[in-house]
């Protein structure tokens, strides 16, 4: 089944994407998903009403997102893509090139005031999940981060790392078996709001 199949919305329409990314455990959700023994808190973490519009840091990575997937020949991607077994779990990468051999996929980051050597502990979960969700033909994922200091990019170019799925299978392995716990709670919650 290809990732057209998949797409549950497209981020161009965000009301829709935004109702579509509720019944599910998103990329930026599994992002937070370290500890097995957190679930209790992930589940009421999700199920809380959210209202974050975002705030000066989200407009600067809207702002850089362009540009660094643009030097990366990667174009942006906007669909909300679910796992081929499980749709509880989906991501929207930031960008998407399909090519024949496979697809690569890129995560981007604008890194305000600091100088980073790479991606997070989180990030990693991140793209683990991403990878996850759009599945095998995934070969691997570019991720490409800016040191912004004063609204300005410290280096002449964006910085890199590719990331292939091996790289992070113990990542997915730690992550999944909490993803797919929070994606059956999600699923309970609010099947159980809707029968009220």
């Amino acid at each position: 089944m290809s990732y057209l199949d998949r797409v549950l919305a497209d981020s161009t329409d965000r009301p829709a994407w935004l109702l579509a990314r509720e019944p599910i455990v998103g990329a930026s959700d599994a992002a937070k998903l370290a500890k097995p023994e957190s679930i209790d808190k992930y589940t009421a973490s999700k199920l809380k009403p959210q209202s974050f519009g975002g705030n000066a840091y989200t407009e600067s990575g809207n702002l850089w997102e362009p540009l660094m997937l643009m030097w990366a020949g990667i174009p942006q991607n906007t669909l909300l893509i679910h796992a081929e077994a499980t749709p509880g779990l989906a991501a929207t990468p930031d960008g998407l090139l399909v090519r024949p051999d496979g697809i690569v996929l890129a995560e981007v980051k604008a890194k305000h005031d600091r100088i980073v050597n790479g991606p997070t502990p989180g990030e990693l979960r991140q793209v683990a999940f991403q990878q996850h969700c759009i599945g095998p033909d995934v070969l691997y994922t570019e991720f490409i981060w800016a040191e912004i200091v004063n609204g300005e990019m410290r280096t002449n170019e964006p910085k890199s790392l590719r990331i292939y799925p091996a790289d992070v299978a113990q990542v997915l392995a730690d992550l999944l078996p909490i993803a797919l716990e929070l994606s059956a709670r999600l699923t309970a919650a609010l099947e159980f709001e809707r029968g009220m």
